[in-house]
């Protein structure tokens, strides 16, 4: 009973720590380089207490030299390793790290982006070419996932979520909160759906894929006070069975709105894939990736389109290169989740082993 009480509790501790490092960021990681300097300020240690023992014993047996000293110093064989470790902590708190939420207020500058993705019938097409053989829908939340950790890292832009169907549901409304964001988009299943977005037995439901309406939500997402600073990322296989054009109602509204949006093909654009639609009569239906709707969204809303096909969306690095350049705004709000500075936790021990180190020299 002992030893499984050991083994959970050291579970228990290990599952803390992995916790710890997931939420641990810094604000300056590029000093974080400066520790590998601690490995030649070792060995220059090292290298000195050798040259400093080799010049007493020409003067004779170390013994009767120290003897001989007004104020001995005591030897100590963790003085070199705690030189490393005050100049590792100071590296570490130079570099800022942070964790768990301030109760200050926080700034935040960046862009305002809504995330768009199709959880339609085609989605569920399974005409991807990576190894894992995603679906549509899945490659496209793979791909915000990865759009979303890059917002993380970055920082001070805020970011929405929408699905749709026959109809948009806002799953996520503009925050900083990357946890919320990232919760809402890992639930996504284009398999089950939210019920509020399936065209059920609504007899206007002209189709499974309304991306005009889909749109009109993004823009009503967005913060009116930040225009020119705000975008949509729209993933879709554009395969709408209305045939009836009915994102251009959507694209009229972002362009009124001055609003671009990026558009992501998902799917194969040159060999169509079958699917299983209906609840209680199950056909076959032709679905394959049409990037002409896609194309001229993007096009009228002065946005860009990004080919994925058959490949995971890389969400992530388009945003670095497109669209965090572009102009930002710049927001404070008290409801803006701002991390806690954790600076002291590392300087004060660094300075602490520094004086020690001086003081033991002297």
């Amino acid at each position: 009973m002992e030893a499984f009480a050991a083994s959970s509790a050291f579970s228990g501790l290990a599952a803390d720590a992995r916790e710890w490092l997931a939420a641990l960021k810094f604000a300056r990681p590029g000093v974080l380089w400066l520790l590998l300097l601690s490995i030649p300020l070792a060995i220059l240690h090292w290298w000195a207490a050798r040259r400093s023992r080799a010049a007493r014993a020409l003067i004779g047996r170390p013994g009767a030299v120290a003897g001989q000293l007004t104020h001995p110093r005591p030897r100590s064989r963790w003085r070199g390793a705690s030189h490393s470790l005050a100049w590792a902590l100071l590296v570490l708190g130079t570099a800022g790290p942070r964790w768990g939420k301030s109760d200050e207020a926080g700034v935040a500058i960046g862009r305002d982006l809504v995330l768009v993705i199709d959880l339609s019938g085609s989605m569920r097409a399974e005409d991807m070419a990576d190894s894992q053989h995603r679906t549509r829908w899945e490659a496209a939340r793979a791909g915000a996932l990865d759009l979303l950790d890059t917002l993380a890292q970055r920082g001070g832009h805020r970011v929405a979520v929408i699905a749709f169907a026959a109809k948009p549901k806002l799953l996520c409304p503009l925050t900083t909160d990357y946890d919320h964001a990232r919760a809402a988009v890992e639930d996504l299943d284009g398999d089950a759906p939210p019920a509020e977005i399936r065209p059920g037995t609504d007899p206007n439901a002209s189709s499974g894929t309304r991306i005009g309406a889909a749109l009109v939500a993004a823009v009503e997402a967005h913060d009116k006070r930040f225009t020119g600073s705000q975008d949509i990322v729209l993933v879709s296989d554009g395969d709408d069975p209305g045939n009836d054009d009915e994102w251009v109602r959507g694209s009229n509204a972002a362009r009124a709105s001055n609003i671009p949006v990026h558009t992501v093909g998902v799917g194969n654009h040159t060999q169509p894939r079958s699917i299983e639609v209906g609840v209680r009569e199950k056909n076959l239906v032709a679905t394959q990736l049409l990037e002409a709707p896609l194309k001229q969204i993007a096009t009228d809303t002065r946005g860009e389109y990004v080919p994925a096909r058959r490949d995971v969306p890389q969400l992530g690095e388009f945003f670095r290169k497109r669209i965090e350049p572009n102009a930002t705004r710049e927001i404070s709000d008290d409801r803006i989740p701002l991390p806690k500075e954790r600076y002291a936790w590392f300087l004060t021990p660094a300075l602490a082993l520094f004086l020690w180190n001086w003081l033991r020299g002297r």
